[in-house]
């Protein structure tokens, strides 16, 4: 079906497991928990189609243009979306584990409640894409241009933002522990009452950064410099453990040295 035009067309329930779309123009079609696995949508023009509950594991996806196009509790694992677009799309509930979303760019797709663990978003532009509640452990963020983009309450332990611009987006109650945000824009951000425990702050901005109840206990390479320059209150946990305000001088920046642990008392032949 390369380079098929199908408008209003109906493959409810349809195997169309390796099939090859690419270059197609799907209007309005309706894709409800078909079977596309392997399948073939490069380049293809999508708007207003159904996606919902597929199967597109290991799908290709590279470069097609998707507006309105709902993926709701679809099975996108191991997709490769590298350079598509997206608008106004619908992704809630996916599963999105492995795939790949280098250089995409998306504009107001709603990804609440999926799954991206170790997604890839390298390179990818996003704005007012919504995230909440979303489960991504250790996805790459990183060099992302994000713009009022909505984490909130999303569990992103290990991910990786270095290099990111987040202007303007929020993390709101979200777990962001041992995440990576080296030399990224966090200017603006809102991280209030996040867990930012064990991250990695090197080279970061974060002026006018909300970290009002946030944890940073033990957060790496955090500077006097961008704790006086964020917003921090009696409920933010500080790097050293102690509670804020941050207040200047007050060695509050650096982290807690963990003690190794003691060395046993029996002979190792033991």
């Amino acid at each position: 079906m390369r380079g098929a035009i199908l408008r209003g067309t109906t493959f409810l329930d349809a195997d169309l497991t390796d099939a090859d779309l690419s270059e197609a123009i799907l209007e309005t079609a309706d894709f409800e928990r078909a079977m596309l696995s392997g399948s073939d949508l490069n380049h293809a023009q999508v708007s207003e189609t159904q996606f919902s509950e597929a199967w597109l594991t290991a799908a290709i996806l590279s470069d097609a243009k998707f507006v309105g196009a709902s993926f709701r509790k679809a099975q996108l694992r191991d997709g490769r979306c590298q350079g598509v677009m997206m608008e106004g799309c619908k992704l809630g509930g996916a599963i999105l584990d492995s795939a790949s979303f280098h250089h995409a760019r998306l504009t107001s797709c709603d990804f609440s409640d999926s799954e991206i663990n170790h997604a890839e978003f390298y390179g990818a532009h996003m704005r007012g894409c919504r995230f909440i509640s979303v489960y991504g452990v250790s996805a790459n963020f990183s060099n992302a241009h994000m713009k009022a983009c909505d984490f909130a309450k999303a569990d992103l332990s290990s991910a990786n933002f270095s290099r990111a611009d987040l202007g303007a987006s929020q993390f709101d109650r979200a777990v962001l522990a041992d995440a990576d945000f080296r030399h990224a824009e966090l200017s603006g951000v809102n991280f209030s009452r996040s867990d930012l425990s064990n991250a990695h702050f090197g080279g970061a901005k974060l002026f006018a950064a909300d970290l009002r109840a946030a944890n940073l206990a033990n957060a790496h390479e955090l500077t006097a410099a961008n704790l006086t320059q964020a917003r921090t209150d009696e409920a933010t946990i500080l790097p050293n453990g102690s509670r804020g305000p941050y207040l200047r001088y007050s060695g509050a920046e650096k982290r807690v040295a963990r003690r190794p642990a003691p060395a046993s008392i029996f002979p190792a032949d033991l």
